[in-house]
């Protein structure tokens, strides 16, 4: 499970903290890794480059753009390689992936033959972007089919992990792989509930699962107005090692109205966090 996975690289502290902790998952699995960078066509289509080419008197412009590919392609490949270095020191089996295109929508492209996308918490371009995220991690979260891992940390850990559940798509493929990474990593599963008014129904789904696969578990149902807070909460009390949920809630209209829980809680969580999205 989760044996190929993608690391989109942009040369930023963070996308290298994204592939440290890649690397020590697919150790730990036996996994391999391929490194993604892609040089943003809007660097190379935008109107920016035009006035640029207008200022600097530059004819013609295709011979312009022409060097400037030329110079994201190099800085592109130094990237991979240095990348691909820290691969290798570490005995991981990796390729190089360079593409020119909307970052976003490459990242989705490439992530169809591979497992799991493994991103750094904040990239190169998310101070110029809306949101926690920046617009690409949000982009790619909110459509990817493939489970999204946001880490801000660098060093894999086993230990406990937490699966928040609403009985939504998006968190019964979060229960199917945390019952997996249970078995793999011989650890225990915490599964939440958290709702003004959390009904029992729901957390014995997931539990009545976890029992049929012989998964070792806990169960929390926590009463509280706001999903992140309590989430966020019972991580820091078992010292949760990864946070695994769905992308979306069960009401996706409460999502977009009064601000994403899956935003909230990778904004605030101390852990990596496993997102997966369905229906």
């Amino acid at each position: 499970m989760f044996r190929r996975i993608l690391v989109p690289i942009d040369g930023s502290e963070q996308a290298l903290k994204g592939l440290k902790y890649a690397i020590l998952w697919a150790k730990n699995i036996k996994g391999e890794i391929a490194l993604l960078h892609v040089i943003d066509i809007k660097l190379l289509e935008g109107p920016l480059l035009r006035d640029v080419s207008s200022i600097l008197g530059v004819t013609p412009w295709t011979n312009y753009q022409n060097q400037i590919r030329s110079v994201l392609e190099e800085r592109g490949r130094q990237i991979l390689n240095v990348c691909e270095a820290e691969c290798q020191k570490n005995e991981i089996p990796c390729e190089q992936i360079l593409k020119t295109g909307i970052i976003s929508r490459t990242i989705l492209e490439q992530s169809e033959l591979y497992d799991l996308i493994i991103i750094g918490k904040s990239g190169e371009h998310s101070r110029w972007s809306e949101g926690f995220l920046g617009g690409t991690a949000q982009s790619v979260i909110r459509r990817s089919k493939r489970p999204v891992l946001i880490t801000n940390q660098s060093e894999f850990r086993y230990g406990p992990f937490l699966l928040a559940y609403d009985a939504s798509p998006s968190a019964r493929e979060a229960l199917r792989i945390s019952a997996e990474l249970a078995k793999i990593w011989d650890t225990i599963c915490h599964v939440i509930y958290v709702a003004n008014k959390p009904d029992e129904e729901i957390i014995n789904e997931a539990v009545n699962y976890l029992k049929s696969n012989k998964v070792s578990f806990t169960s929390h149902i926590v009463y509280e107005n706001a999903p992140t807070v309590g989430i966020l909460n019972t991580a820091r009390e078992i010292s949760a090692e990864l946070i695994v949920m769905g992308a979306f809630g069960k009401n996706r209209l409460h999502e977009w109205l009064l601000g994403s829980n899956t935003n909230s809680v990778i904004h605030t969580s101390t852990c990596p966090i496993l997102l997966t999205r369905l229906g």
